[in-house]
């Protein structure tokens, strides 16, 4: 038995040579106990009898999973489980989330924005960084972004005046530009027809109604105007870098994503529900 700083606990080795400790994860209470009982309910219509993992239990592993990014062989050592287990139960958490992440759209986002009195939104990529996809070259290509130099995925997000993080579109390949993501994402249509948008210089000409800076002209200099007009358009503009730090908040989406392309778009609706469960910003608008 050690004892450090009032602190008691026996250090342990599993056969397969992990070392185990305690760890916390900064998360409330509720949100366990949310995803537990929607797991539940999963369960519950599935007809499943017995689980070797209780819903709670299954959904702090899925909380775990999405914070920390550890792979199911550390994970599964931690809950005494077999790295299998520790993939069915946190894959099928995932797409409990999933569901829960699709069902808040633009069009909520912009009935928000007329119950708030918004005068703007933010709109920003931020780029996941992934495993290498594709064993040809041109599948590789298509997600390797020349900006980040490395392979990784494009997401658009929607955010506050205030910073809050409010949607994400469907992540795009990582070589992607900005503007043309958004534009498959339908980002404009939704909303510039109730509020304003604001974007940085790589949406320039994605649409007329969405407000970005002055690109300074080839051999000249923007105006002393136009140059104060881009200051305080950026000001306004930065706060929206908060939004995408909540977002990758949850390591899964910091770090390097470990899972098939086509499971991405999951893991990014698991990771904005998560987010609505810790800060919903639609908390107004459902109690209207």
């Amino acid at each position: 038995m050690t004892v450090y700083q009032g602190t008691s606990f026996v250090p342990e080795r599993t056969a397969a040579g992990y070392a185990l400790f305690r760890a916390g994860v900064k998360v409330s209470g509720a949100t366990c106990e949310d995803l537990a009982a929607s797991l539940r309910r999963r369960h519950q219509a599935a007809g499943t009898r017995w689980r070797l993992l209780s819903p709670l239990a299954q959904a702090v592993l899925v909380v775990a999973f999405m914070r920390t990014n550890l792979t199911y062989a550390e994970l599964a050592a931690g809950f005494g489980i077999s790295p299998a287990t520790c993939w069915r139960g946190a894959a099928e958490g995932i797409s409990v989330l999933a569901d829960r992440g699709r069902r808040i759209s633009l069009a909520d986002v912009a009935r928000l924005a007329v119950k708030t009195g918004w005068d703007y939104v933010i709109v920003d990529g931020v780029h996941v960084p992934t495993v290498t996809f594709g064993r040809k070259t041109g599948g590789q290509r298509a997600f390797y972004s020349g900006k980040h130099k490395r392979h990784g995925l494009n997401v658009q997000t929607v955010c506050s005046p205030a910073g809050e993080l409010l949607w994400a579109a469907a992540p795009a390949p990582g070589a992607t530009v900005d503007v043309t993501a958004a534009r498959r994402s339908g980002i404009a249509a939704m909303l510039t027809s109730v509020l304003g948008v604001f974007a940085d210089l790589g949406y320039l000409g994605w649409d007329q109604a969405v407000i970005t800076g002055r690109r300074k002209p080839r051999g000249k200099d923007l105006t002393p105007a136009q140059r104060a007009a881009n200051r305080l358009q950026a000001q306004l503009r930065c706060v929206g870098e908060r939004g995408n730090a909540r977002l990758k908040y949850w390591k899964i989406l910091a770090s390097e994503l470990r899972c098939r392309p086509g499971q991405c778009t999951a893991m990014v609706k698991a990771v904005l529900a998560l987010h609505y469960l810790e800060n919903d910003p639609f908390a107004a608008l459902k109690a209207a």
